[in-house]
């Protein structure tokens, strides 16, 4: 195993002398010669291709076997290196692109610059590359060289390439949501709010969002990215025609546009909420049927020897006042009992009615109804 340098070797590697030693004003040519061969291995070990171009002789004075490789072409019957050999080896549709990104940054404001562009194989395959430099000046001010590093980016631009089709062409919305601001959404999301792409992007995706369900949904959504919930949300938003629609989400952390945002899955399960309350509201109503049944035959029997009983009771036509105001009142309310037995007997759907403390109830009236007639309150 290797060992550690010692402060004398570190200091004979970098230039600098050990503590205690004799200063000296610059290290000597074998230090020189060792630091330019070290640097010089290092840049070709680099899976990125490394320049340096000096303006004024138009140049390479600089570069690693990965830029030579790259960018070098056959001249006069042997492999040089040039700035015709690289510009042949851009696509032609990126040289005008690539012109503008390099004034841009010669601009006196200027120390750096980068972009994208598609390389040419010799076998004519297409590559992409970034390229990011800096811009060397004088003390005066001048500029004096570029030096940048190249590295291929194809395979993470297919990736991303890959990653928008699959969101583009998935069957439940997507959408991208950075500084609480969309910026990206798919053709189902679309669908789903009824918005079209220019009126979504740039918006708080929040604004969709029912205002009773937004800090809810806020919450759960934080909570998800970060990793503190794993199950999905529902909440209910508004679409542009004005209809409710329920909604199922997920939502994690990437990075786009190299910053942090939100990707959310964006799912509307308004057919399977409404298939679900109309399942709760036929076990009600299987419910309700089997009570008032078991009510109507409960009640009936003893009913009708109540009733019998009290045509019994009739009074006479010379009977006093209190009397038949009594008599009357209970045949009236027996009648009323009647009434509602066979309303229980004939109830066909499930209604209700509020009732004292914001209760509900049942409503005999609307259940029994025909539903035809449009009467009651179904729920």
């Amino acid at each position: 195993m290797a060992t550690k340098p010692t402060e004398d070797e570190s200091a004979t590697r970098t230039g600098n002398e050990a503590p205690g030693s004799a200063s000296t004003d610059h290290p000597d040519i074998t230090t020189i010669q060792r630091r330019s061969e070290d640097l010089i291995h290092l840049a070709d070990r680099s899976p990125d291709a490394i320049y340096r171009f000096d303006i004024e002789s138009r140049t390479f004075s600089f570069f690693n076997r990965r830029f030579f490789s790259l960018f070098a072409g056959e001249e006069n019957g042997k492999q040089e290196l040039s700035p015709q050999s690289v510009r042949r080896h851009i696509h032609p549709g990126d040289h005008e692109r690539i012109e503008y990104a390099l004034a841009d940054s010669l601009a006196p404001a200027q120390r750096s610059g980068e972009i994208d562009y598609r390389y040419l194989k010799d076998d004519g395959s297409i590559r992409i590359m970034q390229d990011r430099w800096s811009v060397v000046r004088d003390p005066g001010g001048q500029i004096v060289a570029i030096e940048g590093f190249i590295r291929d980016t194809t395979g993470c631009r297919r990736a991303d390439q890959a990653f928008e089709r699959s969101i583009r062409n998935a069957l439940i919305g997507c959408y991208i949501v950075q500084d609480a601001r969309l910026m990206y959404v798919n053709p189902e999301f679309m669908r789903i709010t009824g918005y079209g792409e220019a009126e979504l992007i740039g918006s708080d995706p929040l604004t969709l969002v029912q205002t009773s369900d937004r800090a809810e949904t806020r919450s759960n959504a934080i909570a998800m990215l970060k990793a503190r919930r794993r199950d999905p949300y529902t909440f209910c938003i508004t679409d542009k025609t004005g209809n409710t629609k329920w909604i199922l989400e997920t939502a994690t952390s990437i990075q786009y546009n190299d910053k942090r945002a939100a990707l959310c899955y964006f799912m509307d399960i308004s057919q399977g909420k409404q298939a679900e309350a109309e399942r709760l509201a036929k076990e009600k109503l299987l419910s309700i049927l089997e009570l008032a049944g078991a009510v109507g035959h409960e009640l009936n029997n003893p009913l009708q020897v109540v009733m019998m009983g009290i045509e019994k009771l009739a009074p006479e036509a010379d009977a006093d006042a209190r009397r038949t105001r009594l008599y009357q009142l209970l045949k009236n309310n027996l009648d009323r009992l009647v009434a509602t037995i066979r309303k229980f007997q004939n109830i066909t759907r499930y209604a209700t009615k509020d009732y004292v403390g914001g209760e509900k109830i049942l409503d005999i009236e609307a259940a029994s109804a025909d539903p035809h007639e449009g009467s009651g309150r179904s729920t």
